[in-house]
């Protein structure tokens, strides 16, 4: 298995994004704000192929695809966390804290989520210093 650099990300799921049934990873490239899903391959055994989950070659595809565009960047969400499915469409979703504070919910989708998400709560000085969710 190839052990790539994972200096410049954050792994934020692994979980089935795309519904084929094998585990996927989102991450996210701290220098453009961008999240990257990476799909993985079904092991012979069950399971996913963690060689799939190591490089974008070795990933069903051959490559990475983008999940969001922009708006993820460490200065602007310091946190963020990849949960099962909390609004009932059988897709992972993200929770995320951003810099003033606020907490958004991002519901996820098959092949990309929107950036901006849904308040939930709005900014406040309390949420700026958690380092977790839930």
């Amino acid at each position: 298995m190839h052990l790539p650099s994972w200096a410049d990300r954050d792994i934020v799921l692994a979980q089935d994004v795309s519904g084929d049934g094998v585990t996927d990873t989102v991450y996210r490239r701290a220098t453009s704000g961008r999240l990257i899903l990476r799909k993985g391959i079904a092991a012979d055994s069950g399971g996913v192929d963690l060689n799939s989950l190591s490089t974008a070659a070795d990933s069903s595809g051959g490559t990475d695809t983008e999940y969001s565009a922009s708006g993820w960047a460490v200065a602007s969400v310091p946190f963020l966390l990849g949960t099962p499915d909390a609004n009932n469409d059988n897709i992972p979703d993200i929770w995320a804290v951003r810099s003033d504070g606020s907490v958004r919910f991002h519901p996820g989708g098959r092949a990309t989520t929107s950036s901006t998400g849904t308040a939930v709560v709005g900014p406040t000085t309390w949420w700026q210093t958690r380092i977790a969710v839930g």
